[in-house]
């Protein structure tokens, strides 16, 4: 017996002649459930075993300038508004939170001495 004389399951590789017999029986309207034929199908049901019956058509908005396909319009607003809405709280969030200034630097022997000079050069004229 050769390795190769037998399919995967163990049986063996022979067609048989029975074979056409029951394709007949198949295709006998005898051998359907009635029960399930005389069942209507209802709308989801026919589109699962039927597939789509019509193409849908694309919508498009008319700019005045071009003409766009309705979900490219759609998208593009959608990402002006975000941009916009996101420069808006950025901006919101800069303005309100407080700022923390330096004081201003103590005045320094510097800063006394020349405010003296310029009251002695004024006191000159």
């Amino acid at each position: 017996m050769s390795m190769y004389g037998r399919d995967p399951w163990g049986g063996a590789l022979e067609i048989n002649a029975d074979s056409a017999t029951d394709d007949d029986r198949s295709r006998n309207l005898q051998d359907y459930d009635r029960g399930a034929l005389s069942r209507q199908l209802d709308e989801t049901q026919q589109s699962w075993l039927l597939g789509p019956t019509e193409k849908k058509k694309k919508k498009y908005v008319d700019l005045g300038c071009m003409i766009v396909s309705r979900k490219l319009f759609v998208w593009t607003v959608g990402t002006i508004v975000a941009c916009g809405l996101l420069a808006g709280l950025i901006t919101l969030i800069v303005k309100t939170v407080p700022h923390h200034h330096r004081p201003a630097p103590p005045p320094d022997n510097y800063t006394q001495a020349l405010h003296k000079a310029l009251m002695f050069f004024n006191a000159q004229k």
